[in-house]
C-alpha cells in the first residue's frame, strides 16, 4: 500500500514537474473543456466534473474519493500550492516558477510520517482577517447562500452546528486553498460528511448567473467546512507554511506583520460591536 498520495489539482497546462512520488495529478473540470492534460481527468467513474465552475478543485477531490485506491495518508495540493512542512508566522512562501521547481525537489516528504505520528491532520497556516469569517463570507459571496448552508447543517448534522458557529462567528482566521493531509480513515469520514452537506445544498443554489468571482461558492464553502470537521472532531493540527509557485507576485499581504497587527486590532473592535449590533456580521442585502 502506498504510504502517501498527494492530489495535485490542475485545469490547464502545468509548468512545474509533479509527476513524481508522492504526487497524483488530476485535471479538474475535464467534462466541460476541450483540454486534455497528460494526467487523470475527474470525469470518469463517479464524477461531478461538469460542476467544476461552481466547485473548483473539489470536483477533483470527489473523483479521488470515489476512485482512489487506499493509501496510508492522503492529501490535496491546490493548483501550484504545496506543503513545505515548515511552521512559520508567514503563511505563504511565494516563488516564481523557475525557483519553485528547484524548491520542490528539496522537500522531504518522508517527514509526513513523523508529523502524522503526533497529529491528526496537516493544514496550511491560517490567514488573518479584520472581520469574523461569517462577515468575510458576506463581503465576498451572496449572504443568503450561507444562511442556507447553516440551515442544512442544522437539518442534517446538528451536532456540527456549534463548531460551525464557533468558526464562522467567533473567529477571524481561516485556512485557505482546500489543502490538507489526513489519515485514510479520517479522509473517508470527512468526504462522507462534507458531501452529505454540499451535494444537497447545491440543489438549492443556482450559481450559474453569479459574477465569476462568486460562482465557485461550493469550493469556498468546502474550505470552511474542512475547518468545521476538524474542530468538531477535535483533531490535532500541524500547520504548515505553503509554497505557492506562480508567474506573478512574490508578495502576500497575509505575510505582512503590519497587516496582521492591524487586522487583529480591528477584529477586537468589530467582534465587540457584533455583540451589540449583530447585523454588522452580515452584508446588507
Amino acid at each position: 500500500m502506498q504510504k502517501l498520495k498527494l492530489m495535485c489539482m490542475y485545469y490547464k497546462e502545468i509548468h512545474i514537474d509533479t509527476n513524481t512520488y508522492p504526487f497524483h495529478n488530476i485535471q479538474c473540470g475535464k467534462a466541460f473543456t476541450n483540454i486534455n492534460l497528460d494526467m487523470d481527468g475527474d470525469d470518469t467513474g463517479q464524477s461531478i466534473s461538469i460542476q467544476n465552475p461552481f466547485w473548483s478543485e473539489i470536483t477533483g477531490l470527489y473523483w479521488a474519493w470515489k476512485n482512489f485506491d487506499e493509501c496510508e495518508y492522503v492529501g490535496l495540493c491546490s493548483y501550484r500550492r504545496f506543503f513545505n512542512f515548515i511552521e512559520s508566522n508567514e503563511p505563504v512562501h511565494l516563488l516564481l516558477i523557475e525557483d519553485g521547481q528547484e524548491y520542490l525537489k528539496e522537500i522531504n516528504y518522508d517527514i509526513v510520517t513523523d508529523i502524522m505520528s503526533k497529529n491528526d491532520v496537516i493544514l496550511p497556516e491560517p490567514y488573518t482577517y479584520a472581520w469574523s469569517i461569517r462577515r468575510v463570507c458576506s463581503m465576498n459571496y451572496k449572504d443568503e447562500d450561507f444562511d442556507k448552508l447553516e440551515a442544512i447543517i442544522l437539518d442534517k448534522s446538528p451536532d456540527y452546528l456549534p463548531a460551525y458557529k464557533k468558526l464562522m462567528y467567533g473567529s477571524n482566521t481561516m485556512v485557505g486553498h482546500n489543502m490538507f493531509i489526513m489519515k485514510w480513515l479520517d479522509y473517508n469520514a470527512y468526504c462522507e460528511w462534507v458531501f452529505s452537506i454540499l451535494l444537497p445544498l447545491s440543489a438549492l443554489i443556482d450559481a450559474s448567473d453569479y459574477p465569476l468571482r462568486q460562482q465557485r461558492v461550493f469550493g469556498y464553502m468546502h474550505e470552511l467546512l474542512l475547518a468545521v470537521f476538524i474542530e468538531k472532531n477535535k483533531m490535532k493540527v500541524f500547520n504548515s507554511q505553503i509554497v505557492w509557485v506562480n508567474d506573478g507576485s512574490v508578495k502576500s499581504k497575509f505575510n505582512s506583520k503590519l497587516y496582521r497587527f492591524i487586522a487583529k486590532s480591528l477584529y477586537k473592535v468589530t467582534s465587540k460591536l457584533g455583540r451589540y449590533y449583530p447585523h454588522i456580521i452580515k452584508q446588507d442585502k
